[in-house]
């Protein structure tokens, strides 16, 4: 009798014939400097610390299996630099934060923002050597109360992406948390195109009692994804009572997610609803990623900002204690109970997962095109390149789809159907347009 997992039928407790050990894809999964991976992310912004975390002290922070220091000096510009002196290796966490930059503790050598050196206290060959030596850093782009940094080649610089749903009347961009993961970045990612957990992980809380994600959400909907001009989407049907409700989330580029509101029930028509959440991932190393966020607040609603934060990141980190996070799991216990680093060689995908299908794809193809001397998809030169985004929720009456909501062909139809639109027709222009609108009519 066989014992190879690839022949064998399925069957009861066959434990024994099941493959348990296999490799990571580390051309995937690899974030370090030379690895493919990694020089791919350096294409990319990434989040190393919000604002609000510098202070007086110099903040050690670790980005794509670097080590940094991360500082406002007193003039507020913030500096991102390698962590160790150039002069002896001492460690700038120590450094003292002047008006100019930070100077290291050992011998006194300042830096600016931009790494060079400005200050050698005592050496007569002072002017020389600063023309010489230089510590590390990195440019860096202040969005939001976060602090982010560009660690590719600085001959290339990709515009900040400062997404279409970034200004919208009305709408209050409010820093996050950090929400740190001991896992790889990407089974963090890949969790925003796959749909299927929201109706079962995230209504864990709703069956035990526990307010979070709205009751709606419980209701299995039809699913279809696309590419978009930066990533994909996935775009999920429901009948919510008279209505047919359509919800998408995207990734904009490897590390970028956007996703509408988890209190949406679907009980009144909307064409365009405020953005609620943007999420960059940060890999720190191959097996360690910090999620950093905004919180898109609009003007007109009703709960309590503190609830809703807590809200939030509620099952979103290891804050609890661990028999509370087996009764009401999270996001964070599902990503990091895959393991430090998901060993996809040993998943068995369904029909509802052409999401994660689509996302390692794109990272592949990202990879790809790196090795090749190419920019990626999602990198651009320009701001005025940037695509539009298209997480979004819109709610159509039951009675104008042209059939039944109770039939899943026709949500999948107008799945399709306002995805395209989407596509042609992107939601958040057409919201910015409606809130001008009640804005000026206000007046």
């Amino acid at each position: 009798m066989t014992t190879t997992n690839d022949t064998r039928m399925p069957s009861a407790y066959d434990g024994y014939y099941r493959k348990q050990v296999a490799t990571p894809d580390m051309m995937l999964c690899g974030v370090g400097r030379g690895t493919p991976g990694g020089e791919y992310l350096r294409r990319f912004w990434h989040p190393v610390a919000y604002v609000s975390e510098l202070g007086e002290l110099p903040l050690r922070v670790r980005a794509l299996g670097e080590d940094l220091v991360a500082f406002k000096n007193g003039s507020g510009e913030v500096g991102v630099l390698h962590l160790h002196c150039c002069h002896r290796n001492t460690s700038l966490e120590f450094g003292i934060v002047e008006k100019r930059g930070i100077r290291c503790c050992y011998h006194g050598r300042l830096f600016a923002p931009n790494g060079t050196l400005l200050d050698i206290p005592g050496d007569p060959n002072a002017e020389r050597l600063k023309c010489e030596v230089t510590q590390g850093g990195y440019p860096v782009r202040v969005f939001a109360g976060i602090a982010f940094v560009y660690m590719g080649p600085p001959e290339r610089i990709p515009a900040f992406p400062m997404l279409d749903r970034f200004d919208i009347p009305g709408v209050e961009l409010v820093p996050g948390e950090r929400l740190e993961l001991k896992c790889n970045w990407v089974q963090i990612k890949e969790n925003v195109v796959d749909p299927h957990h929201t109706n079962i992980l995230h209504v864990i809380p709703q069956k035990r009692g526990v307010e979070h994600f709205a009751d709606e959400f419980e209701h299995f909907p039809e699913l279809t994804f696309m590419e978009t001009p930066a990533g994909a989407m996935y775009l999920a049907a429901r009948r919510s009572g008279d209505y047919v409700w359509v919800r998408s989330a995207e990734f904009f580029g490897p590390n970028i997610h956007c996703i509408s509101s988890i209190f949406e029930a679907g009980s009144s028509p909307k064409e365009a609803t405020p953005p609620f959440m943007t999420f960059w991932t940060l890999p720190v190393d191959d097996d360690k990623s910090i999620n950093f966020y905004v919180s898109h607040v609009a003007a007109e609603e009703t709960m309590p900002f503190e609830k809703r934060r807590a809200l939030e990141v509620f099952g979103q980190r290891d804050d609890r204690p661990y028999a509370d996070r087996q009764w009401l799991p999270g996001d964070h216990e599902a990503q990091v109970g895959q393991g430090p680093i998901n060993i996809i060689a040993l998943e068995h995908l369904g029909t509802h997962d052409r999401g994660i299908v689509m996302f390692r794809r794109y990272v592949r193809q990202g990879i790809k095109a790196v090795a090749e001397g190419k920019d990626p998809k999602g990198f651009y030169l320009t701001e005025s390149e940037l695509p539009p985004t298209f997480a979004n929720d819109r709610i159509l009456p039951a009675n104008t789809i042209g059939g039944s909501p109770n039939e899943p062909p026709v949500l999948v139809r107008i799945a399709e159907q306002v995805g395209r639109d989407y596509l042609q027709n992107p939601p958040m222009p057409t919201l910015k347009a409606e809130r001008s609108a009640k804005t000026e009519a206000l007046a």
